[in-house]
């Protein structure tokens, strides 16, 4: 069975349950042109164009998000150049055809409270839960235990579970495996290292899964030319899943664009420092998206320059302060490839485009 385009619904909607899976859609050409990224790192593989229909499912993903409704430049929902555009992020999901909308946390700012959500995310993201599989981040953590967040989405968001690792959880979209981690739950004073219930549940689960695709995604970046730098409380998480055989990994937390080479093992120096990334053939490695453009505001990037540990690690990035880049990453996931694009939220005040084709392990 075949799923129709997404409309764009508003207001609230209750939640539920169960993935809406698109099956095959008709085959399509897809192609990667080169490009320049804006402000930043140049693209090495990017493309004016929305991703083609084409064989294997359909997602989309960002965070940092919903500015709270208290922002001065939040004006219900109209925003400005520099921020509180999710509005606009919003408008990209409609009409399309989609398996799944994957949230990357900071969805709601200021604390991630019920209130925030209900006045604010709600109204322009609320339409799609039945197909939303979310993470939290710092912010929706600012709540108590991140009750706001827990609250809004319900079941879906797996505060509870047999496992003990609130906000975790896996899902197939098609011939992939999906796993949402929680990476608050990961901190330099609480790193998920082989003692804690998130790795002992990751382990499991991708053992239990051995599929030949596999993307992971979290909030908080192992390494970012942002303004957040390293987030090394997630080396084994992420050195688990390198063992395993994943491919992809989406993440947020920095305001920005930055999509890296595929990278092999990580070295943490200290609980919030990491060794440089290692660039790998693609068969030995995971490609890794930040994609902190849902709407908030942008965060300074750096250039080779001024991080040289990341020098030829970043293939593309843009941010900028005051004309800021929102938009949301499309992927189309098939069998044993997937393809990914930027797609720039309107209006645009600056270029900016993204778009290749990777291969599974």
């Amino acid at each position: 069975m075949k799923s129709g385009p997404v409309s764009r619904p508003r207001g609230r909607t209750s939640f539920l349950l169960g993935l809406l899976v698109v099956v095959l859609l008709p085959a399509g050409a897809f192609a990667a042109a080169g490009g320049m990224a804006g402000a930043g790192r140049p693209a090495r593989t990017a493309a004016p164009q929305q991703l083609a229909d084409g064989e294997g499912e359909l997602i989309a993903a960002v965070g940092d998000i919903a500015c709270a409704p208290t922002n001065p430049v939040y004006r219900g929902g109209e925003g400005s150049t520099a921020g509180c555009k999710e509005n606009n992020v919003a408008d990209l999901l409609a009409g399309q055809r989609l398996a799944a909308f994957l949230p990357l946390g900071d969805l709601q700012y200021e604390n991630g409270t019920h209130d925030e959500f209900a006045n604010v995310y709600d109204q322009f993201f609320g339409g799609y839960k039945a197909i939303t599989r979310p993470v939290p981040g710092n912010h929706e953590y600012k709540t108590a235990n991140g009750a706001g967040y827990y609250d809004y989405f319900g079941v879906v968001a797996q505060e509870k579970n047999s496992y003990q690792v609130p906000g975790t959880y896996s899902y197939n979209v098609g011939k992939w495996h999906l796993i949402a981690i929680n990476s608050v739950l990961c901190s330099p004073g609480t790193p998920c290292d082989d003692n804690s219930a998130l790795l002992r549940w990751l382990k499991a689960d991708l053992a239990a899964n051995p599929a030949s695709c596999t993307l992971a995604y979290w909030h908080h970046p192992l390494w970012s030319a942002g303004a957040h730098g390293a987030y090394a409380p997630m080396t084994p998480v992420w050195n688990t899943l390198l063992d395993a055989g994943a491919d992809v990994i989406l993440t947020s937390h920095d305001h920005n664009y930055q999509r890296f080479a595929p990278l092999g093992r990580a070295t943490a120096t200290s609980s919030t420092t990491m060794a440089p990334p290692v660039v790998v053939p693609e068969a030995e490695g995971m490609r890794t998206f930040i994609v902190g453009t849902g709407g908030a505001n942008n965060y300074s990037v750096a250039t080779d320059a001024q991080r040289p540990d990341l020098a030829g690690s970043v293939e593309t990035s843009y941010a900028g302060s005051a004309i800021a880049l929102f938009g949301m990453l499309f992927l189309r996931l098939g069998d044993g490839r997937y393809e990914w694009s930027f797609s720039q939220a309107a209006p645009a005040p600056i270029s900016y485009s993204d778009a290749g084709v990777g291969t599974c392990h």
